[in-house]
């Protein structure tokens, strides 16, 4: 025997060993192994300490183990509990030890479960993005609460992304990488970017059911793919699409209260003037967007507060200038024409009378 088969063998024997000793609701809870049943173009298995090598249908996977997805590729699991996961394109997925514990690196997973008393818990990204949903019924309990579970995950692990998609009426909890947690029901999305919780949304479950290729076999009118499953698969797969079909009845419902009188002025509970038909009413766009808001409660609008009048600043006094003193006019004496002008170079002129004596 080598390292490898020896190393599985211890495991499983320690898993058998453990399962041996719990209460036979737990046992059928705790995810041992899993089984490929199904594969599509270029899928690698990434056994524990082991190098990757091409899946093949029947092998058989233990906690830590993974299965890598290439383009245009996709990988199908059957898990000894009963659970389903469907891989799709560039993904990298693996479950470890404990009661259903699943980890996606990258890429879109469909996880289904059927009835069951056990928790599951989805991490992405190294755990910046986490998904619980607590068991329905305590083990032992009388209570018959006991729901089916199907959940896509998609990882975008270039940007950080994960969005988180609830196809039944059992409540999600999402947590960050903070610890900041919210719930989403069936048919709501909501998003994780780079460890941060966003806004809950709405997306169309009808249209979802039409576009999708993981979710094949849970919508209306796709019964006859279910039945073309191995019987463990379709076991599955029935008991997850009750749930799924009850919780698509659910939104269709809610989005036939939303009817509205159209721009015709025809009857508002004919299905042509209903937001899910293609009439002419505005909100007619509600199938071609996946990522409807949730409306916020209405808030009061506050009243704001009377203008301020513009301060105006003071008009500075008004100064006048010291007057400019005028130079007086410069005055002209006329000369007469018989007086010689004055030579100031001869002397005074002699006179010719006698002194006067005294």
């Amino acid at each position: 025997m080598n390292m490898r088969s020896l190393s599985r063998s211890v495991i499983m024997g320690s898993l058998l060993g453990v399962v041996w000793m719990m209460p036979a609701s737990a046992q059928q809870a705790m995810l041992t192994r899993g089984e490929v049943y199904k594969l599509i173009n270029n899928v690698q298995l990434l056994l524990n300490n082991r190098s990757p090598r091409a899946a093949r249908v029947s092998d058989v996977m233990v906690p830590q183990d993974a299965l890598r997805t290439a383009s245009r590729s996709k990988a199908e699991l059957l898990f000894n509990e009963g659970s389903l996961a469907r891989i799709g394109s560039n993904a990298v997925f693996r479950f470890i030890p404990g009661l259903r514990g699943f980890q996606l690196r990258n890429g879109t997973a469909l996880i289904m479960s059927p009835p069951t008393t056990a928790s599951t818990r989805i991490e992405t990204l190294e755990g910046q993005a986490v998904a619980e949903i607590p068991a329905s019924s305590p083990p032992g309990s009388a209570a018959t609460n006991v729901l089916s579970l199907a959940m896509v995950i998609q990882v975008d692990g270039v940007t950080q992304k994960t969005d988180f998609y609830n196809l039944t009426s059992t409540p999600i909890k999402i947590l960050d990488s903070k610890g900041n947690f919210l719930f989403i029901n069936g048919g709501q999305t909501v998003s994780v970017l780079k460890g941060t919780l966003g806004e809950v949304k709405t997306f169309d479950l009808r249209t979802f059911y039409k576009t999708s290729g993981l979710a094949l076999g849970l919508g209306p009118g796709q019964e006859p793919i279910v039945l073309q499953e191995a019987p463990p698969v379709q076991q599955t797969l029935k008991a997850v699409r009750t749930a799924t079909l009850a919780t698509l009845d659910l939104q269709t419902k809610a989005i036939e209260g939303l009817c509205t009188l159209n721009a015709r002025g025809g009857d508002s509970t004919l299905a042509t003037n209903c937001i899910t038909t293609d009439s002419d009413d505005p909100l007619r766009g509600y199938l071609d967007r996946r990522d409807v808001v949730t409306p916020v409660p209405d808030r009061p609008i506050p009243t704001p507060p009377p203008p301020t009048p513009p301060i105006v600043p003071p008009t500075p006094p008004i100064v006048t200038p010291p007057p400019v003193p005028q130079t007086p006019p410069i005055v002209t004496v006329p000369t007469n024409p018989n007086t010689p002008p004055a030579n100031n170079n001869q002397p005074p002129p002699v006179t010719n009378q006698p002194p006067v004596v005294r």
